[in-house]
Formats: C-alpha cells, structure tokens, sequence
C-alpha cells in the first residue's frame, strides 16, 4: 500500500462530499473547524481536569499520556460541540446507513507529552471484536464480531486539535485508504501520513482506518479533543451514563440526551424500569431525567428503600 493523500477541506464542506471521503479514505481534515474564541473557550472548560489526569498507565494507551474523559458532564462548550450541526449531520449521512439512531462513544481529551513515542496502529471499530487479554498476552479476536464489524461502519470520530498538531509533537498519525483493508494487512510506514493541523481545525476519520497518536519529540504538550459517534444498538466504549448520570443529563440539550443514550435505539431497546417508586415498570430513558432524584439503597433484608 502506497501513501496517500490526506484531503482536506472546509469546515462548511457539505456532509455528501465528506461522506464519499470518508468512505474511500477513512479520514478528512476540517480546516478552521472552531474559532481560536472556542478553541479558549474548550481550554479554560477543561484545564483543571485534565491537569488533575493522572499518565496512561498501558503501553498502548501511552505511557506518557493522559486522557480525560466525562467531557460532557464537565464542559458546556464541549457539550456545544458534540451537537455541532455540521457534526451530526455528517454522522447521520456517514453511519446512516447502519442504524436509525446514533450515540456517544468515546469523549476525550488526549494529551501527548514530550518524550512519549508513537502509538501502534490500530482500527478503533476493534472495541467490539477484541477479546480482553492480561497485557502480557497478545490480544485474540472473536472472528464473528470481527466478520460483522468490517462488513458495516459502526463508528466515526473527531480530533479538534487544540494546541497545533505537527510532526514533531506527536499528531496523529493515519493511513489513508487503509479502511478498505483487511484486518491482518499490517501497511508499511510509508502508508502513513501526519495529520498536522492548526489548532482549531478538526481531524475525521472512521472507526476503520488504521490510525495512532504520533511521537512527541518536542518540547510542547499536543492536546487534542476526541469525540466518537457510534450506532444506536452497539455498546459504547464509555458508558456515558455513569459518566453523565441523569441529575446531570436532565438539564442538557435534548440532542445531546439523545446522543448519551437517554432515548431507546428501536422499537424495544433501552427502556428501563426504575427500582423505585413501584409502578414506573418498561418507562423510556427520557422518563430517568424526569424523576426526582432521592437515592435508593438496600436495607438489612435486602429490600428496596428510599434514603431520606
């Protein structure tokens, strides 16, 4: 496989034209995506969190790195860009044609610091089909989920870089193209390009395009803010309703209640009965953002009671 190009494009570039990339390439650069206002903006959102984020402790997820998550329960602005029109509707065209709802994935800032090396390769669409080794061992697939996972798209993510991505501090690093591949295709280096770009421009890509953080051999943190969007009826990577429970969820955007999950993906998926009162048995997530919210725990008998 032969390096290509990486496109890109405006940030008002219609979601058709995006799409048709996407589809071909895997990945897309928005030039421009947010100002250097919401750029400021995301940062003072986010700082004291992300300065409180202790480094990755696995060799893939680098051990030079920190990631910070819960994005949406921490941060108005990037509660504001997770429902980014420009956004929605180019994951609405790019996985629409997989699932008739659309929700949250992954919600991270990902720091690179200096001295970190570069990230292995790797499809992100592999949430689903790798099984769970002890880190010493290397990963086993579940060739069924893997089959099923490369016959569909079930993901795409943004990278809003908010420091500079350059080469030399570690931009993420993708192959062009290489969503077309098969699992076991390992491309030579020469396949991958840097995705550099100005703080404020945004990186695309697609859950199946081989990809991975650069190395960091500057002086310079890169800080970059990742937002997955996955299919309605998949598992989510970060279980958003932990990390955004209802007392929060209540007061956001309908959109974004949607994205977190609270809204069923079919005719019978992800209702819920709550514990208490009795009498609220099969309701619709929406109904969990409009209880009052007075914890529930067992008693000495093992019985459901209100904690006053």
């Amino acid at each position: 496989m032969s390096q290509r190009e990486l496109q890109r494009r405006a940030a008002d570039t219609p979601s058709e034209e995006l799409a048709e990339i996407l589809a071909r390439d895997g990945c897309v650069v928005l030039k421009d995506f947010a100002s250097e206002d919401q750029v400021a903006s995301l940062m003072a959102d986010l700082q004291p969190f992300v300065e409180a984020t202790a480094q990755s402790r696995s060799d893939f997820s680098g051990l030079k790195t920190t990631r910070t998550g819960a994005l949406m329960a921490r941060s108005p602005r990037c509660r504001e860009l997770a429902i980014d029109p420009r956004i929605l509707g180019l994951v609405e065209t790019f996985l629409g044609p997989y699932a008739n709802t659309f929700q949250l994935h992954v919600t991270q800032v990902i720091r690179v610091l200096p001295g970190e090396k570069a990230q292995t390769p790797h499809r992100d669409r592999w949430a689903w089909s790798q099984i769970f080794t002890p880190p010493d061992v290397e990963a086993q697939v579940n060739p069924v989920l893997a089959r099923l996972m490369a016959e569909i798209e079930p993901q795409l993510n943004i990278m809003l870089a908010l420091t500079d991505f350059t080469k030399e501090n570690g931009a993420t690093r993708v192959a062009p193209g290489s969503s077309q591949l098969p699992d076991q295709a390992q491309p030579p280096e020469e396949a991958f390009v840097s995705a550099e770009m100005t703080s404020g421009s945004l990186l695309v890509f697609s859950g199946s395009v081989l990809h991975g953080a650069g190395a960091n051999e500057s002086e310079h943190d890169r800080i970059g803010l990742n937002i997955d969007y996955t299919l309605g009826w998949l598992r989510q990577e970060d279980n958003q309703y932990l990390s955004c429970p209802p007392e929060i969820a209540k007061d956001m955007d309908e959109k974004l209640q949607a994205l977190l999950g609270y809204v069923t993906g079919g005719p019978s998926m992800g209702y819920f009965t709550p514990p208490l009162p009795a009498g609220e048995d099969l309701s619709s997530p929406q109904r969990a953002l409009q209880l009052p919210s007075k914890p529930v725990r067992l008693d000495a008998n093992g019985r459901l009671e209100f904690v006053e």
